[in-house]
């Protein structure tokens, strides 16, 4: 799925109006993107970002669990095998985002097949189907636990790592400028520069759940003269960074010597 902004250039001084001063800080989320400003930034983020769901989970049921007295706990009372399965899930489904890559073919054939993965085990069920029912009842009576101390580590670990992976584009970013784009690493500076003129801008999803995790994210691309240049990868908020790009990209201003 790609979005590409409008290529159409119009020169005009950079005093015509007045521009909102952007903020590195930008680059963990687009404030204002509906004004005009003298430049956008942007960053690629590292993976750990699709991690947040087995971040909560684990340290959520960690706390359930301390809470409920232990991994069995009284009978009846939310924990010990519900809470393995909910973080054993949670840490399958972003595995699953690491290794795999649904575009919006590939996901409604994924979505297709556990719907009928889910009848043809309830039709399984009212027919009495021998295979179904052995396998069902064999994921049924598995029963998961971990310790409370385990959900607690595995919850700091990701977090660590987490907030490591969310300091990264603070200090490695990209400003997209009307008349060039330039690569940043601090505490270095200018890093690649790319000029404005003959290059062009667009939006690629590759994974429609890295664009739900990521609320509406996705890769930046840049090309030039058909070449593609640059890659900026798991953007997060990127569909409302792109009013901003597009505004920016909109127009070529003079700049005063």
């Amino acid at each position: 799925m790609t979005d590409a902004p409008t290529s159409s250039e119009s020169s005009q001084p950079s005093a015509a109006k007045s521009l909102r001063k952007e903020s590195v800080w930008e680059v963990y989320y687009p404030f204002n993107a509906d004004q005009d400003k003298d430049a956008v930034p942007v960053a690629s983020f590292p993976m750990i970002i699709y991690f947040w769901p087995s971040l909560v989970t684990f340290l959520v049921c960690g706390v359930i669990q301390l809470i409920g007295g232990g991994p069995v706990g009284e009978e009846g009372s939310f924990t010990g095998s519900t809470l393995g399965w909910w973080a054993t899930g949670a840490l399958a489904f972003n595995l699953m985002i690491i290794v795999t890559d649904l575009d919006q073919k590939k996901f409604t054939i994924f979505i297709l097949v556990l719907l009928l993965a889910a009848l043809g085990a309830y039709v399984g069920k009212l027919q009495g189907w021998g295979v179904i029912g052995l396998i069902g009842g064999w994921f049924g009576g598995l029963e998961i636990y971990y310790s409370t101390h385990t959900y607690f580590i595995v919850g700091f670990f990701l977090a660590l790592f987490f907030v490591v992976g969310m300091t990264t584009p603070r200090f490695n970013y990209w400003r997209l400028e009307p008349n060039e784009f330039v690569h940043y690493i601090q505490p270095w500076g200018r890093d690649q520069s790319i000029p404005r003129l003959g290059s062009t801008v667009s939006r690629e999803v590759p994974d429609v759940l890295e664009l739900i995790l990521t609320f509406g994210g996705g890769t930046i691309v840049i090309k030039r003269e058909g070449q593609v240049v640059a890659r900026i990868e798991h953007v997060p908020f990127l569909g409302k960074r792109m009013k901003s790009i597009e505004r920016l990209l909109g127009v070529t201003r003079v700049q005063q010597s």
